[in-house]
């Protein structure tokens, strides 16, 4: 039987879906939405549960920050069985999308490093079948989405937000970029994630809850951000949950 390199768990101890999330903080607060949860032995910070949602098993895999990592935490799920993977957390979103709304990739475009080590061009598409079913259970939340086109970079404070002089101009330069290009969110994962997923033959696609202006960088505040939180939950489980395996497509 096989067992993950760095995550450590066994290929029975995982579902054949998973929740991707960064903050691992966010792992347990999922937790109180399945039932019969198991809580999978934790390497290297990276926090993993299975449990139920109406019967269907899920597994939720947190992978921290960043698409080296994440993309880890995919392969080696992958490895073990898994076929379909929502990434869900925040990001940066741009106009149509609003602060507090949700966010559903349908293509992404890379602007970092490990795209290119699956054989990414630079543009990558989400499943459509877990598109799909992230619109319909949107609508069962009576939640705002747009979908549309995610743009992915690796360094935080030179290309998405600056916090110094020397990110400011950069900052800009690439938020004028995006907009011109139709981009409605950026995150640090999705393109990776994505391109990832493709290459190994599994279904991939993104779910984010709209935190921070692209052009003002006003922040959701705390309470519309823990709302969204149990939404984004709500909404993850309900899609995944409806996805079809491999082998039943």
């Amino acid at each position: 039987m096989k067992t993950a390199w760095y995550l450590g768990h066994r290929q029975d101890q995982v579902s054949d879906r998973a929740i991707l999330i960064g903050d691992p903080d966010r792992v347990d607060r999922i937790a109180d939405h399945l039932s019969d949860v198991v809580r999978l032995p934790v390497k290297r910070g990276l926090k993993t549960i299975t449990g139920s949602y109406h019967g269907t098993t899920i597994t939720v895999a947190a992978f921290g920050m960043g698409s080296p990592i994440a993309t880890i935490v995919l392969h080696e799920l992958a490895d073990l069985g898994v076929t379909h993977f929502l990434r869900i957390g925040t990001a940066i979103f741009f106009s149509p999308a609003e602060a507090g709304g949700f966010i559903i990739s349908e293509e992404a475009l890379s602007y970092e490093g490990t795209s290119a080590s699956y054989g990414g061009t630079g543009r990558t598409s989400a499943d459509p079948g877990l598109v799909k079913q992230l619109f319909a259970a949107t609508a069962h939340n009576s939640v705002a989405a747009q979908s549309g086109l995610f743009a992915t970079f690796d360094a935080f404070y030179r290309d998405m937000f600056a916090i110094d002089a020397a990110g400011k101009a950069r900052v800009e330069e690439n938020r004028r970029k995006l907009a011109a290009q139709g981009v409605i969110a950026a995150d640090m994962e999705t393109s990776a994630l994505l391109t990832a997923a493709d290459t190994l033959g599994v279904a991939c696609a993104s779910l984010c809850l709209g935190t921070v202006d692209a052009i003002t960088l006003k922040k959701l505040e705390a309470g519309a951000l823990a709302k969204g939180e149990k939404h984004m939950f709500d909404i993850a489980l309900r899609a995944i949950a409806a996805a079809e395996t491999r082998n039943q497509q």
